[in-house]
């Protein structure tokens, strides 16, 4: 039984977190998704129906984020998120966000909320970075979230996050004499999970 409670309170400990936190560490981040997207569309009109179908594509989509504790809970998280499609050139997207971090629960538990602001080619289809929207980085994305980062080892971590993300672009046409602008504005509510590795 002296076993058990004593096991019970190490966990239980806020020194278990053992100051990843602290100002001076450095969080370096990795997330990322794969898979397969494929599909058909059907259409039909007075001549019949006719289905297009879409060839499989694989893409692969990876998010760095190497992050530094400029004061005790505040990190300063620069992001990237490249995405490959197969037979399309890459995405981008480059963000500067602030994340806070505190104890979650009296365990090895961190919770995190963040802000930020970035440029990017692409305005995700499917909520994934598919297709380049632009060749310049001229699409604007606001970055506001939460999650929790779950401590496996001394310095590893699992984290896990709720993002809402709104992307927006404007772009003009001039065609003999007249300009048109068109203004896209998309939401999205995504899930991210990864790795976070501390370092001193």
């Amino acid at each position: 039984m002296k076993n058990i409670l004593l096991a019970v309170c190490m966990l239980a400990a806020p020194a278990s977190l053992l100051g990843q936190t602290e100002q001076g560490t450095w969080e370096f981040s990795v997330s990322g998704n794969f898979g397969v997207v494929s599909g058909s569309t059907e259409i039909t009109d007075a001549t019949g129906t006719t289905t297009l179908d879409q060839e499989s594509q694989g893409y692969l989509a990876v998010a760095l984020r190497p992050g530094f504790y400029v004061v005790d809970g505040l990190t300063v998280e620069p992001e990237l998120l490249w995405t490959a499609v197969e037979k399309n050139p890459p995405c981008f997207s480059l963000s500067g966000n602030l994340a806070y971090n505190f104890d979650f629960l009296p365990s090895k538990v961190l919770g995190f909320v963040l802000a930020g602001y970035g440029r990017g080619n692409s305005i995700p289809l499917f909520e994934r970075l598919f297709y380049r929207a632009s060749e310049k980085l001229d699409i604007s994305i606001l970055n506001f979230g939460g999650g929790v980062k779950f401590m496996l080892g001394e310095r590893v971590a699992l984290r896990a996050e709720y993002r809402y993300q709104h992307y927006s672009q404007e772009q003009s046409v001039s065609a003999l004499g007249v300009t048109t602008t068109m203004k896209t504005a998309q939401n999205y509510h995504n899930l991210f999970c990864g790795l976070s590795f501390f370092v001193r």
